[in-house]
């Protein structure tokens, strides 16, 4: 890497979304059951702190896009956690979750649709595909949740394990970038 050149944070933020998401996935899935408990400190972690990392060094690159996305979703997956968490400690009813995770879900759809016609007009495939998985998955977790179809839910696990495996693949091309650039 050059004296002075950042990297690119791209693939740190993109790993974060795409761990956090498959393993979520998996649970949602039916796949693992208890891969929500794996969830919750990924969520603060590596899905959260890492890609809010990854926003920022985003900002100090002079990409907007990246810099929104990375600091939304990382700020996402930090606010689902800890409601989770909060549930479980009793900082919030019980009786609260279900609705709490139900505008959240239609609030992340909202922004998720924004960002994907944002990063429609890009020309970056990989990208594209990645938000336009998203914005399904987010779609049919709405409408998993609303209507308590278990089918539903149990599709959309499926779907974001899609939506996980094109955010690795979008990693995979920023990181082989840099050793193209070298070459």
């Amino acid at each position: 890497m050059a004296e002075g050149k950042l990297a690119n944070p791209g693939p740190l933020g993109l790993g974060g979304f795409a761990l956090t998401t498959f393993v979520l996935n998996v649970h949602n899935a039916g796949l693992v059951p208890a891969a929500l408990d794996a969830t919750l400190p990924l969520g603060l972690f590596y899905g959260g702190l890492a890609q809010l990392i990854a926003g920022f060094m985003e900002m100090r690159t002079g990409n907007t896009f990246g810099m929104t996305a990375f600091g939304s979703y990382g700020a996402f997956w930090m606010a689902l956690a800890s409601l989770i968490y909060f549930t479980k400690l009793g900082l919030v009813p019980a009786a609260a979750l279900g609705p709490a995770i139900g505008i959240t879900l239609i609030a992340w759809t909202i922004f998720t649709t924004i960002m994907t016609i944002v990063v429609l007009k890009s020309g970056h495939t990989s990208v594209i595909v990645v938000f336009v998985l998203l914005e399904i998955l987010f779609i049919l977790l709405v409408i998993g949740h609303y209507t308590g179809s278990k089918a539903i839910t149990t599709f959309a696990g499926y779907e974001g394990i899609l939506t996980a495996f094109s955010a690795w693949y979008a990693m995979w091309e920023g990181l082989k970038a840099q050793f193209e650039e070298a070459s």
